[in-house]
């Protein structure tokens, strides 16, 4: 029996010291999406939309490269102390960043993406890492979904407002001064994330024994292969993957769509993308209440289906001249996410639970591999399709994936399900 007085006075020691780090998650968060999206809306503006694809490529490159690394930091050092380092690397790759986006110098913008991917390789690892570590099993889902809200109201803030600073013109100055703005920004966002990270506790535990990983990407794709002695971890790892690519593909048409083929403001495409993370904050809370670690495979299909409807929807909608078009838009878009809080959040809470206390950090890493890898893969998809059809019809082909892999993992969650329940019964008999 839960002594809940006990529980609920853990809860809320685990949430005092984690408070700096989620801030400084925050602000990084958002900065990283400030940055993305200012720089994203520039090169469709500029009729370089496939850099779009590019970027997310050397967005998620570092995952592949450095994620055993980073995993490796996480189970060896001290937490706090991967942080730091992370965050100072933020601020010299917003530096290039800024330097970039100020001379409309495309070779610094794209080197600041790779070392931001780079930052988050080695800071996502601590930070999720830590969560099972500070948190009771119990609360590991709705401490996921309430940081998962957090960073989300991050990415809606980055995503939002880089349109938004881009359009302002309050100085005649030489070069647009949303630019100049947007160069201010991302420095002072980076140097208080910095800040707020010295104020990050000390994790009490440190000090795997495992090995270095000196052939890095190979270790990663060793440990993500080992997965399958876990089918159910392994399922999860594959239902994290698929969504970041869909969600990455859906993001990137949604700039496209709303510039090149709607003649939208750079505000209005902001919000279309905001529209779909707000909900998937509506998504994360849902899944906090229907779902657990442990108990968390039966949304996926659903979620799926719905993921992949909404976005057909979306892609309806831009198709035909209809009236409210934006607003429509804003409501399809919406509930894709929603749907996709309620598939993402009990996978990242299961990610992090399943493995033992010294390995959640390879695990979480190996994780990240095949995120990124699926992310990858999305930016080259995306620079061929957007090369070759209208980026409402690219929308529609993408609901339809989104259908057809529902019914997917409709067939695997019932086999690994059925897997499961077999070796749990091997187990008691023995």
């Amino acid at each position: 029996m839960i002594d809940n007085k006990g529980d609920m006075e853990e809860v809320r020691e685990a949430r005092g010291k984690f408070l700096a780090m989620a801030a400084t998650y925050f602000l990084g968060v958002f900065n990283d999406n400030f940055f993305k999206q200012a720089a994203l809306l520039l090169a469709v503006v500029a009729g370089l939309s496939g850099l779009q694809g590019t970027a997310t490529a050397l967005f998620s490159l570092p995952f592949i490269l450095f994620s055993a690394y980073g995993g490796w930091l996480a189970d060896k050092y001290c937490k706090r102390q991967v942080i730091i380092g992370a965050k100072i690397l933020e601020v010299l790759a917003m530096l290039l960043g800024a330097y970039g986006i100020y001379t409309m110098n495309w070779t610094w913008i794209l080197a600041m993406v790779f070392l931001m991917g780079m930052q988050s390789t080695f800071f996502g690892p601590a930070l999720n890492g830590s969560i099972p570590e500070l948190y009771p099993p119990w609360y590991v889902t709705k401490a996921n979904a309430l940081l998962k809200l957090v960073t989300t109201v991050a990415i809606l803030l980055g995503m939002a407002t880089a349109g938004i600073a881009l359009d302002q013109h309050w100085l005649d100055t030489e070069i647009s001064f949303g630019r100049i703005l947007v160069c201010i920004v991302v420095l002072s966002v980076s140097l208080l994330g910095l800040v707020t990270a010295f104020r990050i506790k000390k994790m009490d535990r440190c000090g795997s024994h495992l090995p270095f990983p000196w052939s890095g990407p190979w270790v990663s794709m060793k440990d993500s292969i080992n997965l399958r002695h876990d089918p159910l971890l392994l399922l999860a790892v594959l239902g994290d993957s698929f969504f970041y690519f869909f969600s990455l593909l859906a993001v990137m048409m949604i700039n496209t769509l709303g510039i090149s083929e709607l003649h939208m403001s750079k505000s209005q495409t902001s919000l279309l993308a905001v529209s779909l993370m707000v909900g998937v904050c509506i998504g994360a809370l849902i899944a906090a209440r229907i779902t657990s670690s442990k108990r968390w495979s039966f949304v996926l299909a659903p979620a799926c289906f719905g993921m992949g409807l909404c976005v057909l929807g979306a892609g309806v909608v831009a198709s035909i001249a209809v009236s409210f078009q934006w607003l429509l838009l804003m409501l399809t878009l919406m509930g894709a996410g929603v749907c996709g809080g309620v598939f993402l959040i009990p996978l990242t809470s299961f990610i992090q639970v399943r493995p033992k206390n010294n390995e959640k950090g390879k695990v979480i890493a190996a994780a990240n591999f095949c995120a990124f890898s699926a992310m990858l893969i999305a930016g080259k998809v995306f620079t061929f399709l957007d090369a070759i059809f209208l980026p409402s019809h690219n929308m529609l082909s993408l609901g339809g994936t989104g259908i057809l892999c529902a019914f997917l993992f409709y067939m695997g969650t019932k086999t690994v399900n059925r897997y499961e329940k077999l070796t749990i019964m091997e187990n008691n008999n023995v």
